[in-house]
């Protein structure tokens, strides 16, 4: 199991992305300090570690951080 505070983060470019993808990435949320679903993400930033992939926004509602974290299917 690898230490994830040790993992060295590489930022990526989220506009890379294709519109779709970005749009739902954007709508598609959870914020915990509000407690709702899909109230929107602004100032994406987009991560990648040994172990993950997530991106980092802020709230569109509360402007709290909000991560989506990105689950690669095979």
């Amino acid at each position: 199991m690898s230490d994830e505070l040790n993992e060295k983060v590489i930022e990526r470019d989220f506009s890379l992305r294709s519109e779709e993808e970005q749009k739902d990435f954007l709508t598609q949320t959870w914020c915990n300090t509000c407690m709702e679903v899909d109230l929107g993400m602004k100032n994406p930033k987009e991560y990648e570690s040994e172990s993950r992939l997530w991106i980092e926004g802020q709230c569109v509602k509360c402007n709290d951080t909000i991560i989506t974290e990105i689950v690669i299917e095979d």
